[in-house]
C-alpha cells in the first residue's frame, strides 16, 4: 500500500512539474530553523460577553531557556488599540474566561519554577477589568478552573477530591513482602499511560483521586462538593437560571474492561443528582439551550459497543439533544457525514453552532435542529478554531492560520461577515520570509477514490531539472493534513526540496467511509 502511494505521488509530481513558480521577491530571504523561535502562536480566544473585548493566549519559544511563554493578552474587537499583556512574564497563563457581567477574568497560571505539588488553587487568578491596575487575586475557595454561573453569583469547578485513607488490615504474608520486597506490584490491565509513566491504581479511588465537581460563592468560601461520583467529572455547564449543571461521567471508569462510556447527568444545587442517559454511548461537551428546555451535546457509539456488535470499522460522531427532564434523543447531524465540534446553541434557539473540518479546512457551522440541515458559515482555505461568541451571539473570535500564516486572532459578525484580523504577531517574520504557497493536488487512486494533497515547490523551481523529493505522511491514521502553516514543510522547500503531503484514506474530514477504509 505504501509503495502504491508513493508511485501515485510520483506520477503527480511529474505532471506538476510542467507548472509555474510563483516567483519570490528579491528582498524575501529562505527560512531557516532558527526562525521557529521568531514564530507566535495565538491560543484559546475568550471574547468578553459585551463582545468589546478579546482575551487570548500568546505563545512564544525562549530558545535559552528550552521552553514556551505562555502569557495572557487583551485586545479590542473592533481593532481600535493594539493588543497589551495583562500577566505576568513570569506566570505560565492558559484558559481566560470571562465573568457573565465581563467584570471578572479568571485564567489559570503557574511560575515556571513552581513545582507540580503546589496547591491547584494557587494556580486560578482572577482580574477585575473594570479596574485595569488592580492586581489578580485569588477567590477563597476556588480549587480549578471557574465556570462562571449565568446570574453571577456562583463559581463551580472541579478538582480532585480528597478522600481518608481507610485503615486496612496487613497479614503477616503482606508484612513479610513488604519488609523484603523493594519494587511494584501490577495487577490491573491499564497499569501505564503513555507519557505519564507508571500511575497509581486506577481502580483505587484513594490512589486516584477523582475529579469531582464544587461550587462556591462568586464572592468565595467554603468549597461545596455537589458529586460524589468516585470517577471524573467533565464538561460541567451551568443550566440558564443557575439552578443546576449539566455534565458527564463515566460511572464505569474504574473498571479495566470497559472503555467509552460516558452518560450525561444533571446536579441542582443541592447536591440532587439526575441520569439523563445509560446506553452504551459515549457523550461529552454538554450546552443548555437558552430556554434551559433541551440539552445538546457530542455522541459517538462507545469502543465495548462496536467490539459488541463485531463491527469492522469505528462509529460515527454526532451532536445529538435530549429534553433536560429525561427522555428520547434526537441526532441532529445524522444527515451530515463529517465529525462536529462541541455544540454551542445560538441565543434564539434556532442554531446549534460547532467548529468541523471539511478536506484541508476547519471552519464554523450550524445546524437547525428543527431540519437537520448544516450550513458552513465561516468560509476559505484556512484553519479555524477557538470559536468564542459574544453573549448575544453577534459577534466572534477565532484563532486563523492558512498555508502562508502562522496563527493570529480574527473576529467577524456571527455569519462570517465582516471579518478583521486583531492581531500580526508573525507580520515581520512573513515579509521576511515569504513563505511558499503550495499547489493543491487531486488524484485517483487505484479505485477511482479521489485523494487531496498539496505541493511545495522551492524557491527558483526548474521543471526541466531534477528535484529531489520528501513526502511526508501523517500519523494517526485519523489525522489531516490541511491549509495550515506548516514550519517543517515550508523548511524543506527553503531548503531545496520539492515536498508533498497528502490525505491518503483513513484520514478525517472526507466522510465516513473514507475515514474507516483502512
Amino acid at each position: 500500500m505504501l509503495r502504491r502511494l508513493f508511485e501515485e505521488v510520483a506520477i503527480v509530481v511529474v505532471v506538476l512539474m510542467a507548472g509555474n513558480c510563483m516567483a519570490a521577491p528579491e528582498s524575501a530571504r529562505p527560512l531557516v530553523l532558527a526562525d521557529y523561535y521568531r514564530l507566535v502562536s495565538v491560543q484559546s480566544p475568550a471574547m468578553s460577553p459585551d463582545g468589546r473585548w478579546v482575551a487570548f493566549i500568546k505563545s512564544t519559544v525562549l530558545e535559552a531557556e528550552n521552553r514556551r511563554q505562555n502569557e495572557l493578552w487583551l485586545v479590542a474587537s473592533d481593532g481600535s488599540a493594539p493588543a497589551r499583556r495583562l500577566s505576568d512574564p513570569a506566570l505560565n497563563a492558559s484558559s481566560p474566561r470571562w465573568s457573565p457581567s465581563g467584570q471578572l477574568l479568571g485564567f489559570s497560571a503557574r511560575r515556571y519554577d513552581a513545582s507540580a505539588s503546589n496547591d491547584e488553587a494557587d494556580s486560578i487568578w482572577f482580574l477585575r477589568m473594570d479596574q485595569p491596575k488592580a492586581p489578580p487575586f485569588h477567590v477563597r475557595g476556588v480549587g480549578g478552573l471557574p465556570i462562571f454561573s449565568p446570574d453571577n453569583k456562583w463559581i463551580a469547578f472541579t478538582r480532585a477530591a480528597t478522600r481518608p485513607k481507610a485503615a486496612q488490615a496487613r497479614s503477616d504474608s503482606d508484612r513479610v513482602i513488604d519488609e523484603r520486597f523493594r519494587g511494584h506490584i501490577y495487577e490491573w490491565l491499564n497499569f501505564r499511560a503513555d507519557g505519564r509513566g507508571y500511575l497509581p491504581d486506577p481502580r483505587d479511588p484513594e490512589a486516584s483521586p477523582s475529579e469531582e465537581l464544587f461550587v462556591v460563592p462568586s464572592a468565595g468560601g467554603d468549597a461545596r462538593q455537589l458529586t460524589d461520583f468516585k470517577v471524573n467529572v467533565h464538561g460541567a455547564a451551568w443550566r440558564p437560571d443557575s439552578g443546576a449543571l449539566a455534565f458527564t461521567a463515566n460511572t464505569h471508569e474504574r473498571d479495566e474492561y470497559i472503555y467509552e462510556r460516558a452518560d450525561l447527568f444533571v446536579v441542582s444545587l443541592d447536591g440532587r443528582v439526575k441520569r439523563l442517559t445509560d446506553d452504551g454511548y459515549n457523550r461529552d461537551s454538554p450546552a443548555w439551550s437558552r430556554d434551559g428546555t433541551t440539552i445538546a451535546f457530542r455522541r459517538l457509539l462507545g469502543l465495548n459497543a462496536v467490539i459488541a456488535s463485531r463491527q469492522d470499522h469505528g462509529a460515527p460522531v454526532d451532536i445529538c439533544t435530549i429534553p433536560a427532564e429525561g427522555g428520547a434523543e434526537t441526532n441532529v447531524t445524522e444527515k451530515w457525514d463529517l465529525l462536529p465540534g462541541p455544540p454551542a446553541w445560538s441565543s434564539d434557539g434556532r442554531s446549534i453552532y460547532f467548529s468541523g473540518g471539511t478536506g484541508g479546512d476547519d471552519h464554523l457551522f450550524r445546524v437547525a435542529p428543527e431540519t437537520g440541515v448544516v450550513e458552513q458559515v465561516t468560509q476559505g482555505n484556512r484553519r479555524l478554531s477557538g470559536f468564542s461568541p459574544s453573549a448575544n451571539y453577534a459577534t466572534i473570535a477565532y484563532v486563523g492560520t492558512d498555508s502562508t500564516h502562522p496563527t493570529e486572532l480574527f473576529r467577524s459578525a456571527i455569519d462570517g461577515r465582516g471579518e478583521k484580523q486583531l492581531t500580526a504577531f508573525n507580520r515581520d517574520l512573513i515579509q521576511a520570509v515569504r513563505p511558499i504557497e503550495p499547489d493543491q493536488i487531486s488524484y485517483p487512486s487505484t479505485d477511482g477514490t479521489k485523494i487531496e494533497g498539496w505541493v511545495l515547490k522551492p524557491r527558483g523551481y526548474d521543471p526541466e531539472r531534477q528535484w529531489p523529493l520528501i513526502l511526508t505522511i501523517h500519523g494517526g491514521p485519523h489525522g489531516a493534513f490541511g491549509n495550515d502553516f506548516n514550519f517543517e514543510h515550508q523548511l524543506f522547500a527553503a531548503n531545496g526540496y520539492l515536498v508533498v503531503y497528502t490525505n491518503p484514506r483513513g484520514s478525517i474530514n472526507y466522510g465516513e467511509k473514507f475515514q474507516w477504509a483502512t
